[in-house]
């Protein structure tokens, strides 16, 4: 029998951080933890994996020690190039950038409270009303920034939803659905589609949405009946990354590993295998032996299609009444376990783990349930780079590394998902069973290549757990380190922004993860520079606690 080690396999944290309930989301960094962007490994992890790099060790501690690096990298993947994980991402920083006009309204008129959304509730039931300016642009700003937490909890953890569905500020989940994909869309063309020629355009979706509403379609008015999906993105990306990673062990090693040997000593349990289990209900399919079976290859790729909507972004919305079941992970893995029912050959169509074997039956699959090929996205964005200027200068400038300063987050990680979609375009088997192509005969130059050319930007180290740029070859480090700070220092001003409005209490300046090298009231004083430049006000001055 093949013997693991839990030290060697198991992440540090989460991929993901979630809290339990919908109320800590708002008192921590939220549902999905995007604001690092940051690969994590054990000491002994960081020094395995650099002697497998070396060459100087592979043994199979160094193999398992290099699946969890694996298993961090596909994360890197679903944040920064599924459809789904990129719009989840961007939400972060789209609730800033879609209320800094309304928090220097507040700024202006003096009326400098934390949470601006305990203030404005506290005002409001003390007879004022949206007619007052600070009111309203109060009120303007908590809404769109409870509207992408909605939006974040209902497809991370649909199970929450009786948390807030009563809630005055949650209108439905259409509505959700449609503030939190215009937010990033907004922020996506102002950052390099301007005229909106190229990126799907949202203003033209308000009419739509109203008109569902209207109609009392189910999932677009207030007080709509709520229908969730059993699992939802947490489950499925944490799926498919421990897949992923016990593939790539299974291909390196010559004894098969056994899934009931896995589950026995712990490697299939919790978030890892909550999707997976679904998958075996919903297919009506047994169990199977090992992590070799054709039955893992097609969870896989259900998990693929699952996380790669492609209405709303990158293809415009064409029947607004099937958005939500267009876009919502959970409901897409439903529908695509349902279909294969349907179709019980599929169970044993993946065995080549092949292009051709991704591209049949992904279609089958997608044509089963309305949806679209993932090919016809992932040729919408490759056209992008050729027909649209500022997404081609974004490109351009991840390969000097040389970014413009205006919204350089939203650039970076941007001008990485397009990227990502043209390698996927290229070779999408390998993206969907990295697992089963990093070893073996499957394991290539070509391989190699699109493996060192999608690595995650950011790490810790062996010896140090704060954040540090990769070494990225024939790049100026002055250029890597000017963009390593202005994209921390805009992604601790998204937190601040974030507490601003939503939560209660002083500010909380806990950025010691990004430097150890600096204390704590260093990284505060830093931050609190950084809050003074964007909105005049130091939040210092702020007010917390009650409300007079």
């Amino acid at each position: 029998m093949t013997i693991l080690r839990h030290d060697l396999l198991d992440t540090i944290t989460p991929g993901i951080e979630v809290p339990t309930s919908f109320g800590a989301c708002l008192n921590a960094r939220g549902l999905y933890n995007s604001l690092q962007f940051v690969l994590r490994l054990s000491p002994v992890v960081h020094r395995l994996v650099d002697d497998v790099v070396s060459g100087s060790n592979r043994s199979w501690e160094g193999f398992q020690a290099y699946s969890t690096y694996v298993h961090e990298t596909v994360h890197w993947w679903q944040h920064v190039g599924s459809t789904l994980g990129l719009v989840v991402s961007m939400s972060f920083p789209a609730q800033s950038h879609s209320n800094i006009d309304h928090l220097r309204f507040l700024v202006a008129s003096g009326k400098l409270h934390k949470s601006i959304k305990a203030w404005a509730d506290a005002e409001l039931r003390n007879g004022r009303d949206h007619s007052d300016g600070d009111i309203n642009n109060a009120n303007v700003a908590v809404n769109n920034a409870l509207d992408i937490e909605f939006f974040k909890a209902l497809i991370l953890r649909p199970d929450l939803i009786h948390e807030f569905a009563d809630s005055p500020y949650f209108l439905s989940v259409g509505h959700s659905f449609h503030v939190a994909y215009g937010a990033v869309l907004g922020l996506l063309s102002t950052t390099c589609d301007t005229e909106v020629a190229h990126l799907p355009d949202p203003r033209v979706w308000s009419e739509e949405f109203a008109a569902l509403g209207a109609n009392q379609v189910e999932g677009y008015y207030p007080g709509s009946p709520i229908g969730r999906p059993p699992v939802g993105l947490l489950a499925i990306l944490e799926g498919q990354a421990r897949f992923i990673q016990l593939q790539f062990l299974s291909f390196a090693n010559e004894e098969h590993l056994a899934i009931s040997d896995l589950r026995t000593d712990g490697y299939l349990s919790g978030v890892y295998t909550d999707a997976f289990d679904w998958f075996l209900r919903l297919t009506k399919s047994e169990p199977p032996e090992t992590v070799h079976d054709p039955l893992v290859g097609l969870f896989l790729l259900i998990c693929d299609l699952s996380i790669n909507p492609m209405r709303g972004f990158p293809l415009q919305i064409e029947k607004y009444d099937r958005f939500i079941t267009d876009v919502d992970p959970g409901i897409r893995f439903y529908s695509l376990c349902m279909a294969v029912q349907g179709m019980p050959t599929l169970k044993n169509a993946i065995r080549e783990y092949s292009r051709s074997e991704y591209e049949e039956a992904a279609g089958l699959l997608a044509a089963a349930c309305g949806f679209d090929h993932p090919f016809r996205g992932l040729e919408e964005v490759s056209a992008w780079a050729l027909d649209a200027p500022g997404i081609a200068e974004i490109l351009a400038e991840k390969e000097s590394f040389r970014f413009e300063i205006g919204n350089l987050p939203i650039r970076v990680i941007f001008s990485h998902f397009v990227s990502f979609s043209i390698d996927k375009l290229a070779r999408p088997e390998f993206f969907c069973w990295a697992g089963a192509h990093m070893v073996g005969e499957r394991a290539t130059d070509e391989i190699l290549a699109l493996w060192l050319q999608n690595l995650s930007l950011f790490s810790d180290k062996e010896d140090d757990d704060g954040v540090f740029p990769r070494d990225f070859p024939n790049r100026d480090r002055e250029a890597v380190d000017a963009t390593f700070n202005g994209f921390y220092a805009n992604n601790v001003m998204y937190d601040l922004t974030r507490q601003w409005i939503l939560q209660d209490g002083p500010f909380q300046y806990d950025f010691g993860w990004l430097s150890r090298r600096h204390a704590s009231d260093e990284m505060a004083g830093w931050a609190k520079e950084l809050f003074s430049k964007l909105y005049g006000i130091s939040p210092d001055a702020i007010q917390t606690g009650s409300t007079p």
